[in-house]
């Protein structure tokens, strides 16, 4: 059985393609540094660690 070949050059033209769009930066995107990672990290942990410990509905309990 003689199997279908692809042209060599199609997948390497099609990934420098992408490689060249993906690696622009527009000036309007959001810039994201690592200190804000770490901060949302961190204080997504901490809500669920006070929500595990009842404290968040002893808050919305005194409203």
């Amino acid at each position: 059985m003689a199997s279908k070949k692809k042209s060599d050059g199609s997948g390497i033209q099609q990934a420098a393609g992408l490689i060249r769009y993906f690696d622009e930066e527009s000036e309007d995107a959001w810039k994201i540094t690592p200190f804000q990672v770490y901060g949302a990290c961190i204080s997504v942990a901490t809500f669920f660690y006070l929500v595990n410990l009842g404290v968040v509905s002893w808050i919305l309990n005194l409203f």
